[in-house]
């Protein structure tokens, strides 16, 4: 991992890390000289093009000019340029810290501190996980009732007694990683006469016996995410579950992710909303070169909690927003409570606003469950396009096809509906069908062009692309469809390649972008 300081006085002999982090020292007058000398120095092995220098993480110490940072811009990635407490930043409509978008840095110790955490939340990747509802023993001693929403929640009703008692445990530890990890609980009260608290039990590595102090987490502490303590001798934690009170209360997984310590939610720059039943949308924007178009990806279905088409959406040089869906097993098609699905209206146009643009200057696109969002959020927007592969329309019919088309594969189908409508009979199924195209209908799309890639023999959604080109056919809307040989997951890789060929045509012929 490499690291950049750049300010009046060097800081990075503060440093004690291993060979694998260095940490680079320049005054803004030495930064030319320096690029100059790092950049050729990635060895390459013969054949291979040479690999492009960048640093993992820039700290400014000192006021600067932005104008001077300009030859930084193809060194740094967005957010990952921070500032210490004591620098003010001045910033123009299209320059490097608009393109940057520099954090301030969350850290208010020492010089050693505060290298020492960059490199903390500076880590590649990004990972999440859950510990699920079906993983729960119950305490013997709740005499309530206890029942199951499908594997959305569980759910508990009753007298949970005059003080904080156990309710529940999860049966497999929430494990610890070499990064700092954070925590966050979904649930839900009926009931304003009961309280909840979690308590975290953490063990040393190799031994049961030396127990760690204990972690309680009142509901105060759980109105954001929990980053738990870092210390390398604990292994795990075993989770349990506490309530006192009279009522019922509705429990979700318990989400686990790599913190990034405030800077960040699952990469540096990336933002979470969380409804009233702490279901989750995760954003992240970059503003790229700050020209037409906003690309804004919706991810596809992951068991991994994260965002997903960086590297693609990276690659076109445009502003791009990355939105997942962290909910369920690997997501809840992007659709739910108005507060949720507001959110994700206000984050497009808070990006859209921050450019500058408007909706003629927008692409909204997605792979299977991300074909959902992008329909079903077009009619709000009317983009200059829709690109899409493999679409979603009627999720009610998604369920209900589990039996027919394709039994015992993705029975998670019956989970999403349930989240959404509240159950899985044929009038709820329809009702869900027809959310979609009461939204869809609400616009012309007569400046909209749709790329639709999709699957011959789709057993999920099997009349999706027949239904939208019914649907805008009476519209005044621009379409064009490519299908392909197979049922749902047959052939993804073409279908990923005529994605990727349509969005590279619009960024060309419609906003001249090569």
């Amino acid at each position: 991992m490499k690291f950049l300081q750049i300010g009046k006085e060097n800081w990075t002999g503060h440093f004690e890390g291993s060979e694998d982090i260095v940490w680079y020292y320049s005054s803004i007058e030495g930064l030319s000289e320096l690029l100059d000398e790092l950049s050729p120095s990635v060895a390459v092995s013969e054949g291979q093009k040479p690999k492009k220098f960048s640093f993992d993480a820039v700290l400014l110490t000192s006021e600067v000019d932005e104008e001077e940072l300009e030859i930084l811009s193809d060194f740094v990635e967005a957010y990952a340029v921070f500032f210490d407490s004591s620098v003010s930043l001045k910033s123009s409509k299209s320059g490097f810290f608009r393109k940057k978008l520099p954090q301030k840095l969350l850290c208010q110790g020492t010089p050693k501190e505060k290298l020492e955490f960059i490199v903390s939340v500076s880590f590649s990747g990004q990972y999440g996980d859950k510990l699920l509802i079906g993983d729960i023993d119950i305490s013997p001693n709740f005499t309530g009732t206890v029942s199951y929403f499908g594997n959305i929640s569980v759910v508990f009703e009753g007298d949970f007694g005059d003080s904080m008692t156990p309710l529940f445990s999860y049966r497999y530890n929430l494990a610890t990683a070499s990064s700092p990890i954070e925590i966050w609980q979904e649930y839900y009260k009926k009931d304003e006469n009961c309280w909840i608290q979690i308590e975290l039990t953490p063990f040393y590595h190799g031994s049961w016996e030396d127990m760690a102090e204990q972690i309680v987490l009142t509901e105060k502490d759980m109105k954001n995410p929990v980053a738990l303590p870092v210390d390398n001798r604990i292994g795990g934690y075993a989770v349990t579950i506490f309530a006192k009170g009279y009522g019922k209360i509705h429990f979700g997984p318990m989400h686990r992710r790599l913190s990034r310590r405030g800077q960040g939610c699952m990469v540096l720059g990336g933002q979470r909303f969380n409804d009233a039943k702490r279901q989750e949308l995760l954003f992240y924007f970059n503003p790229g070169d700050l020209q037409p178009p906003l690309n804004v990806y919706f991810s596809g279905y992951r068991s991994a909690e994260g965002f997903e088409g960086f590297r693609m959406m990276k690659s076109m040089g445009a502003p791009f927003l990355l939105i997942a869906d962290p909910r369920l097993e690997g997501g809840g098609f992007y659709t739910g409570s108005s507060e949720l699905e507001k959110s994700v209206e206000s984050a497009i146009r808070d990006c859209l606003n921050f450019l500058d643009f408007n909706s003629s200057q927008l692409i909204l696109s997605g792979l299977s469950m991300g074909t959902f969002g992008a329909l079903y959020y077009a009619s709000t927007f009317n983009p200059s396009a829709v690109v899409v592969g493999k679409p979603f329309t009627n999720l009610g019919d998604m369920a209900t096809n589990l039996k027919i088309k394709r039994p015992n594969a993705f029975e998670t189908a019956t989970d999403i509906v349930m989240n959404i409508v509240g159950g899985t009979d044929k009038t709820l199924t329809d009702k869900l069908n027809q959310k979609f195209w009461n939204k869809f209908q609400k616009s012309n799309f007569s400046r909209t062009s749709f790329a639709i890639a999709f699957m011959e023999n789709d057993d999920y959604d099997v009349n999706a692309t027949s239904n939208l080109i019914e649907h805008l056919s009476e519209k005044n809307a621009h379409i064009y469809t490519k299908g392909y040989s197979g049922r749902h997951n047959d052939n993804s890789p073409a279908v990923n390649k005529w994605f990727m060929q349509q969005y590279q045509n619009i960024l060309s012929e419609r906003f001249e972008r090569k």
